[in-house]
């Protein structure tokens, strides 16, 4: 993921400090729950699904893994999984539960919601492309991270070393509902890359997964949710000019119409190091879905498009003051908006966020 800001300013404890002091109270311990499942086709009941799970501090029953089932009550795996339980409800309250809402009242009328959904810049941030768009079957993202392995149950048995890295990966996700690229850089390494966040938030968000393949710089993890068989691709992609132009692109060329979820992206779109991503998403995207870090509001009436605008404009942070769009600001002062019922973007705050659509006509 692209992103470069440092959160540590809304927090009363620096980043640092925080996970050291959770570091070690974390091993000084050492030595949610799920609510009703819906059916699902006994195929997905597979080794992953259940490790899944476990990594996402939901319970695994005995009769699909009798290790899994007894490592769920070490005091280890409960102090997680109700850690990971708080943050997960108060960021979805926030973020994902009135973002679904909101598609089903307006996105979903606006365009086909069906289609598939891209997403560049991502890291491993699944959860708002799901929320957006959860009548998708098909998932592609991509960023520079990497895309890591699926894990296994020998990788699983060091689970108390691998649960203060997924809450530590996590962290900055939980507070302002994006990834910071330094810390992404630090974190996922140690992890293992985007996969095991990609299972978690899949099996959080009530999906149940069949199976994950990686191979080098990409992954494939398929899954059910609400009874429905979807695919997430990842690409570890370089999208600037020169970069993209490749595997990913061909990639994306076959899918044929898509929709498309930008936020977050440090304004990279905004420079001419990316103005071949620019041009294919404006010409490929059936629907762009965006915050002003995205594609620039001049650019988003290319090719007849046209511009839909939800909450508010606010000026960008400090450290992206250069990218200000005062036409932009006027277009949502003349459209008079209300605020969205959530925070988008770098704007964490639903009273400073703004939505931006940009629709193809033809």
């Amino acid at each position: 993921m692209e992103q470069k800001i440092n959160i540590e300013s809304k927090s009363k404890m620096p980043r640092s400090l925080w996970l050291l002091f959770f570091v070690f109270g974390w091993l000084a311990s050492l030595f949610g729950q799920l609510e009703e499942e819906e059916a699902i086709p006994e195929q997905t009941k597979t080794g992953i699904d259940a490790i899944s799970l476990f990594l996402g501090g939901l319970p695994v029953k005995e009769h699909d893994s009798a290790l899994l089932y007894a490592y769920e009550k070490s005091p280890a795996w409960q102090q997680y999984a109700q850690l990971l339980e708080k943050q997960w409800q108060k960021r979805d309250s926030w973020s994902w539960t009135p973002i679904r809402v909101f598609s089903e009242n307006k996105i979903s009328k606006l365009d086909d919601p069906y289609l598939p959904v891209f997403y560049p810049f991502s890291g491993p941030d699944l959860m708002f492309a799901l929320a957006l768009f959860p009548l998708a079957s098909t998932y592609v993202l991509a960023s520079r991270e990497s895309a890591g392995n699926c894990p296994d149950i020998e990788s699983v048995k060091t689970f108390e070393r691998t649960f203060p890295l997924i809450l530590a990966s996590l962290h900055s996700y939980f507070k302002a509902g994006y990834f910071v690229t330094k810390e992404l850089r630090q974190d996922l390494p140690m992890l293992g890359g985007n996969v095991p966040l990609f299972l978690i938030m899949i099996v959080r968000s009530g999906g149940r997964v069949v199976d994950c393949k990686t191979m080098g710089s990409r992954a494939i993890i398929r899954f059910y949710s609400k009874g429905k068989l979807k695919t997430l691709y990842y690409f570890q992609s370089d999208l600037s000019n020169g970069g993209f132009e490749g595997s990913l692109m061909n990639f994306l060329s076959s899918l044929g119409p898509f929709n498309t979820v930008i936020k977050s992206a440090s304004y990279l779109l905004h420079g001419s190091n990316f103005s071949s991503l620019r041009e294919f998403l404006l010409s490929h995207s059936e629907m762009i879905i965006q915050d002003d870090s995205g594609i620039p509001y001049r650019y988003l009436f290319a090719g007849g498009r046209k511009v839909e605008l939800f909450g508010v404009y606010t000026p960008p942070l400090n450290i992206f003051k250069e990218f200000y769009q005062k036409d932009l600001e006027e277009a949502f002062a003349q459209q008079k908006t209300e605020p969205l019922p959530f925070g988008f973007g770098y704007k964490w705050n639903p009273k400073e966020a703004g939505l931006i659509i940009s629709l193809k006509t033809q």
